[in-house]
């Protein structure tokens, strides 16, 4: 009886999973060792370069990405991610970027004043495909996620996405990124609710006449 248990238990724990197996890494750092002079960073297969003024400052402080404030469109962005076409035909549909954000206040001690993104980017027409906004203070870090539908998008985007990170003003402020990693990720198939919960339903009815039967 236990046995059973279990494996409806299971059973039921696929049928409403998601799974990451086979994941692509196209960029992970934490950027820790790297000179605060440094004006690009690799990443693996992915590279990200620094944009805007002032170059010359680097783009790493606190063993961390740093974007700083004090000229419009200030940031860091990739190159083109390769090979998307390819993944999302061996069912890696999701695009995934993790890590954490926090902002700080301007060299000069002026208090953060800025609204930062988090941007998967079309780099020929430099749209936003998905984007995390900043526009308050946080001083903390906070992790986040940010996915992008590689199936929801028509064949020549695929070809056309990179990372972006900026601030869009030139008040003070300093924007960080740590822990920064971008992967394809393969996401089983979700039944619908109605569905699921139908099938969720039945197999507590089959275990609770197990249990009806052995009493």
């Amino acid at each position: 009886m236990k046995k059973t248990i279990m494996n409806l238990a299971v059973a039921l724990v696929g049928l409403f999973g998601t799974t990451s197996a086979n994941a692509i890494v196209y960029f992970q750092s934490d950027f820790n060792g790297l000179s605060e002079q440094a004006t690009s960073i690799n990443g693996g297969a992915l590279t990200l370069s620094a944009y805007g003024l002032p170059i010359t400052w680097g783009m790493v402080r606190d063993n961390a990405l740093t974007i700083y404030g004090g000229n419009p469109h200030n940031g860091a962005n990739s190159a083109r991610l390769t090979g998307l076409g390819a993944e999302l035909a061996a069912g890696n549909s999701l695009l995934r970027m993790t890590g954490q954000y926090r902002t700080k206040s301007g060299s000069n001690g002026d208090p953060w004043a800025q609204s930062a993104q988090i941007q998967f980017q079309n780099n020929t027409d430099f749209f936003s495909y998905n984007a995390i906004t900043v526009s308050s203070s946080t001083l903390d870090w906070t992790n986040f996620i940010l996915d992008l539908d590689l199936a929801g998008l028509g064949t020549p985007h695929l070809a056309t996405i990179n990372l972006n990170f900026y601030l869009a003003g030139n008040n003070a402020g300093e924007f960080q990124i740590d822990n920064l990693k971008v992967e394809t990720i393969a996401v089983a198939a979700i039944p619908e609710p109605s569905v699921a919960s139908l099938l969720g339903f039945g197999v507590l009815g089959l275990v609770a006449t197990r249990f009806r039967r052995r009493s």
